[in-house]
Formats: C-alpha cells, structure tokens, sequence
C-alpha cells in the first residue's frame, strides 16, 4: 500500500464525540444515584449505544492509495485494485462499480454520502474547473466539491485516471466481514434486554 489517503469527514468525528459525552453524562448521574441495578443498567446502554457510535460514525472511511482502494464501512471491509473498477459514481453516496465475474457489482462508501437533490442548484460553475466532469449542466449533486462524495469521488477518479495511464499498480480484490462487531454489539443489547427485564 503506497501513499495511503484516507478520507472521513469531520463532521462524523464531532457527532461521535458529542454521542460518547452523552453517554459518559448519562452513566455518571445513575452512579450518582446509588443505585447498583440502574447503574448497570445505564452501563450496558451506553456501551451499547458507543459502539453503535464508533461502527456508525468512526469506522467508515475511503483509503485511497497508489494500487486501489479500501472502502471501510461499518460491519465490511473492500479492498479494490483500480484494474477490477468499472466506474466511479455518487447518487446517494459514493460508489464503486466493480467487475464481479461476468457481472458488475456496486460497492457503496458510507463515509461518502452525497447531498440533498436541491445542493445541485447551488453548485457555481467555478466550483467544478478542473474536475473533468463529463456534463457539468447535468452533474449530480454528489459530484459537488463542496460534499463528501464529491471529494471523495474526485480523489478516486483521479488515482483511477493515473491507474489507466499505467502509473500504478493493481491490487486484489478483498472482502472482509467483521462478526467480531455483530458478536459484541449482539452481547451488548442481549445483556440490556436481560437487565431491562429484572
């Protein structure tokens, strides 16, 4: 992996931050209850509610790199040589399409998620210089510089461009599905509904 670039948008990091100080606010006032069942109770929810947070909000993010891709989102991982790309879009979020046999395959990036349908109205045609977009009167509002997808999906094209010139190498295609996740967030909520229950 060769020049590794990863995208997350900051907002995601905020939202996240703010979550867990609600939780850790949360979990100190049923402490300072005295109360050993709703603090345990409050214990397992906010554990429960932060790894939600960090599988929803940290997790997912584009690394781009000289031989393809890796498109992290919360329970799956996608390693993408740019030879196995099709076509790089964004409609509701930036995504791959990807040789799957004899079939393509659509491989969506959570960390990108395009716009409202209306932010195209207000994209100014000095935004998009140099963005070698194809009809820039007919852009979709996710290929806007001023979204996640946008940025996201011109830092891929770009890579893919210096790819198809033959300046880079391939790398294989990898699909990794993380059940140390499911286990830990299936542990969590079955020990909330066991101690809501008491």
């Amino acid at each position: 992996m060769n020049n590794p670039e990863v995208f997350r948008p900051k907002s995601n990091l905020v939202f996240a931050f703010s979550l867990y100080l609600l939780c850790l606010g949360l979990t100190a006032t049923s402490f300072a209850e005295g109360n050993l069942h709703n603090a345990l109770t409050a214990i397992f929810w906010s554990a429960l509610v932060c790894t939600a947070t960090t599988l929803l909000f940290i997790r997912p993010q584009v690394t781009f790199f000289d031989e393809g891709l890796i498109v992290t989102n919360p329970l799956q991982r996608f390693t993408i040589g740019w030879g196995d790309i099709e076509s790089i879009e964004a409609r509701y979020t930036m995504y791959l399409v990807v040789k799957s046999g004899n079939s393509s395959r659509r491989i969506y990036a959570w960390a990108a998620p395009a716009p409202g349908r209306y932010h195209a109205r207000t994209i100014h045609p000095n935004e998009i210089k140099g963005m070698r977009i194809a009809n820039p009167e007919n852009m979709r509002p996710g290929e806007s510089p001023r979204t996640h997808s946008g940025v996201a999906t011109h830092l891929a094209r770009l890579r893919f461009d210096a790819f198809q010139k033959g300046i880079f190498r391939n790398a294989d295609f990898i699909e990794h599905f993380d059940r140390t996740s499911v286990l830990i967030m299936a542990s969590l909520f079955i020990g909330c509904m066991i101690l809501w229950l008491l």
